[in-house]
């Protein structure tokens, strides 16, 4: 499915540009539940709409099914406990994985030894990953066995009415948000089964499309939170990560931890999304014009509307051929406390 991504809309150009290029007539359906409690809050963006939203409430949805069944209520915050359990535990394996890698990575001797022990490391971390993932999968799976949720009434009756008004629009866009309760609220409703084209979707909407959810957080000045992966997507546009705010968010400077992140996730494209940014996902290689990504040494690449280019170096090579080592200076690993 051909998707497009915008980048974090602080500044509305690009998503009324696109509204009016790709959905010209016609009304928009339009997720926004990654705002919570903000979601009515809706009069800005269906006026980038063009006075043409129809905002299918997701939120508000899920929030009277908590409220109307003390049964699904109580499900549903077990479930938040024992997700946010599993990901604590999980971030505290990931910390020790990458702190072992980096320690190793800061070796001066034998480069070969170094880079067959990185490579190794980096390996266990998709591990790691994978098992995660799948724990994860596995409590929600549960989830929604226990709580029959395809056959309550009351989520049949708004998966109903969400069908048609889908059916009905000229197209969908998914804002951003709250990445967990926005992913949680696609699967509750079931708009998988629903969403067709064209789609315009921004930071965490596109997260969430994606193949994987990977959380990363901002610059510190005890260190840095580690890329953590959330959850499986939707996987509308698979071969694709999305990571909002690079600039802000990732340690841009570094392109041994950028190295780190794109061979960890190798079998995707890490697609930078900085503000203004617009790319039209068509699941081809190399990336359409606009985006940006990283390569497995670090290094920043752009696809102009002529050429691919390099915008930052990555880890330069030793003189054995092999990744440098690490400065013995470079930002420090730090655990998360949240």
């Amino acid at each position: 499915m051909d998707v497009t991504v915008l980048g974090p809309q602080r500044r509305t150009t690009a998503t009324r540009t696109a509204v009016a290029e790709l959905i010209p007539t016609g009304s928009v359906a339009t997720v926004n539940a990654g705002w919570r409690e903000r979601e009515s809050a809706d009069t800005e963006l269906g006026e980038v709409l063009g006075g043409r939203m129809v905002n299918l409430r997701l939120y508000q949805r899920w929030q009277e099914l908590v409220n109307e069944d003390p049964d699904y209520a109580a499900a549903e915050r077990g479930l938040t406990e024992l997700l946010e359990e599993q990901q604590t535990v999980y971030a505290q394996r990931l910390f020790h994985a990458v702190a072992a890698i980096e320690e190793v990575n800061r070796r001066d001797k034998m480069s070969t030894v170094r880079a067959a022990a990185v490579a190794d490391g980096i390996r266990a971390l998709r591990a790691l990953d994978t098992w995660h993932l799948a724990e994860v999968a596995s409590s929600r799976h549960r989830f929604y066995a226990e709580t029959s949720i395809g056959d309550r009434e009351s989520v049949r009756r708004h998966r109903l009415e969400l069908a048609e008004l889908v059916h009905d629009s000229a197209g969908l866009v998914i804002a951003g948000g709250h990445v967990g309760v926005l992913l949680h609220l696609l699967h509750v409703f079931g708009l998988v089964t629903m969403i067709k084209e064209p789609v315009i979707t921004w930071s965490a909407g596109a997260m969430a499309l994606s193949d994987r959810v990977v959380l990363f957080g901002t610059h510190r000045p005890a260190g840095r939170r580690l890329p953590e992966v959330w959850a499986e997507g939707l996987g509308v546009f698979p071969g694709a990560l999305v990571f909002p705010h690079p600039r802000h968010r990732l340690p841009m400077h570094d392109p041994y931890q950028l190295a780190l992140l794109a061979r960890r996730f190798k079998s995707w494209s890490c697609l930078l999304f900085d503000d203004g940014a617009r790319v039209d996902l068509t699941g081809s290689w190399p990336p359409p014009v606009g985006a940006r990504w990283l390569t497995r040494d670090g290094a920043v690449w752009a696809r102009t509307e002529d050429h691919i280019v390099e915008e930052r170096a990555g880890v330069p090579f030793d003189e054995s051929g092999h990744p440098a080592r690490r400065p013995i200076d470079a930002d420090v690993v730090t655990a998360r406390t949240a």
